[in-house]
């Protein structure tokens, strides 16, 4: 839309006027994205509904929102996504949570639900692994990475800790996801993006087909997208033969032909076209006449 406004206020509008901001999943998509903008006269920056889910903070253990605990013990200023890149936590040696790059290889605290007490939280300081690597280790000989719902869950997890140093425990969240719920996948960021260079850059838009993070109250044009109820149609064909039709390869050489005249008409992009298998298993009959 001709129309520079927040990327919530777009959305908002998307999803008012349309289904939601744009989600661009495939190479159609990324097409047709570039035809709306060439078709504008866009050469600017512009939303589309990517963005950082930074306050998807939850705990391992049952996928347990940390919005549900009433308990959290961030350090001052955490969780910051510093530089853009952070999205699992740790316990530092005194007890205080940050963010951190899951890639970092660090030691990590288990949590075993057949033990007690203290017991049930178990220092792995060798091998050092990433929060992913922790957490797969974890449920292989425990039960889980660890979670601090209390302070004396806490306490308890600091004697660990300041033995072993700064260790993974069972803190993640998402990162970038589309607008649907989507996670985001192989998105062409531009050089050094995402980077949240201004501290709070957790929206994204295109430009010049890359993607870039920037403040999601800064104000910039929009796309949004529509999705269409699906809708089938019959279409009964009528041809003469001398019974090839009834070879599986003819009937696919058949569906080829009718795909590529769709296609040369343009009329293929969010088609389907299949055979219509009757209830005795074949696709063409002969007519009565003919037998």
């Amino acid at each position: 839309m001709m129309t520079m406004v927040t990327w919530r206020d777009a959305q908002s509008y998307c999803r008012v006027m349309y289904t939601d901001l744009a989600t661009i999943l495939s190479d159609t998509d990324w097409l047709r994205f570039e035809k709306e903008a060439a078709s504008k006269g866009l050469t600017t920056f512009a939303w589309v509904g990517l963005y950082n889910d930074v306050n998807s903070w939850r705990w391992s253990l049952n996928d347990l929102s940390l919005k549900k605990v009433p308990y959290t013990n961030w350090h001052p200023g955490q969780p910051d996504n510093y530089f853009g890149k952070e999205a699992c936590g740790l316990i530092s040696v005194i007890g205080e949570w940050w963010d951190d790059q899951c890639r970092r290889l660090m030691p990590f605290i288990c949590y075993n639900a057949n033990f007690s007490g203290a017991a049930r939280f178990i220092g792995i300081s060798s091998p050092l692994l990433t929060w992913s690597q922790a957490q797969t280790y974890c449920r292989t000989h425990h039960t889980d990475l660890a979670s601090s719902l209390n302070s004396s869950d806490n306490n308890m997890l600091v004697q660990v800790s300041s033995i072993q140093g700064d260790s993974w425990i069972g803190l993640y969240r998402d990162t970038w996801k589309w607008t649907d719920g989507t996670n985001a996948s192989n998105i062409p960021w531009a050089p050094g993006q995402p980077d949240n260079a201004e501290g709070y850059e957790n929206c994204a838009g295109v430009y010049n087909g890359l993607f870039y993070d920037v403040p999601c109250i800064h104000v910039h044009y929009f796309f949004c997208h529509t999705i269409y109820p699906a809708r089938g149609q019959i279409i009964r064909l009528q041809v003469k033969s001398d019974g090839s039709v009834f070879d599986p390869a003819v009937q696919s050489s058949i569906l080829d032909q009718i795909k590529q005249k769709l296609e040369e008409k343009g009329m293929l992009e969010n088609t389907t076209v299949t055979w219509k298998v009757q209830p005795d298993g074949n696709i063409f009959h002969k007519k009565k006449d003919d037998l």
